[in-house]
């Protein structure tokens, strides 16, 4: 049968109803497919990934949106869990976190005089990694460094501090410090 067919034509306009019906199911079905299931897949990715942090989704409450740059201090400052456990096992991270500390001293004229690795202690989500620094320099130049380290993307405290000898101009300084590395989990961000 022909589509020019008069008889095709008299039952498309007897059934114009079911035609018109399977062409609306037909367009939201593309549209479905097109933009709608992507964004759900999204979605269901981002609550995995919400899940995984150990935050709670609730339906009823709005969800809180967290700024980027809170985001971009969490993904600087994670590691696979796996090379985060390699890496602790080796020593990589207080390597890492005395060279980032000494660079830090650099730049503000102090001198470091010694270094020692710390405990570091491995839990759940995360890792501590600490080490013990003794420096010589000026009050201005600590109150900088500290000042610096404030302001740094990475996640390093001064856990204690100790004078351990003055001298005009020139202190001497036993500082504690803990570097925050979070572990991201297999399915994507910490």
């Amino acid at each position: 049968m022909s589509l020019n067919s008069p008889v095709l034509a008299a039952q498309l306009r007897r059934h114009w109803q079911v035609v018109s019906a399977a062409a609306v199911l037909a367009l939201f079905a593309v549209v479905h497919l097109l933009a709608f299931q992507p964004t759900a897949a999204r979605f269901r990715a981002t609550l995995k990934r919400v899940g995984d942090l150990g935050l709670v989704f609730e339906p009823s409450q709005p969800v809180p949106t967290m700024p980027p740059r809170v985001l971009a201090l969490l993904a600087e400052n994670a590691l696979p869990a796996s090379a985060a456990g390699m890496e602790r096992e080796s020593g990589a991270l207080t390597a890492a976190l005395l060279e980032d500390v000494t660079q830090l001293t650099t730049r503000h004229r102090m001198q470091v005089v010694a270094t020692e690795p710390g405990l570091t202690s491995q839990e759940a989500r995360a890792i501590q990694v600490r080490a013990h620094l003794r420096i010589q320099c000026s009050f201005a130049d600590f109150v900088a460094f500290l000042d610096d380290m404030s302001r740094s993307s990475l996640l390093i405290a001064v856990d204690r501090l100790e004078l351990v000898s003055y001298s005009p101009g020139r202190q001497t300084l036993d500082i504690w410090v803990t570097r925050y590395i979070l572990k991201q989990t297999s399915s994507g961000r910490s």
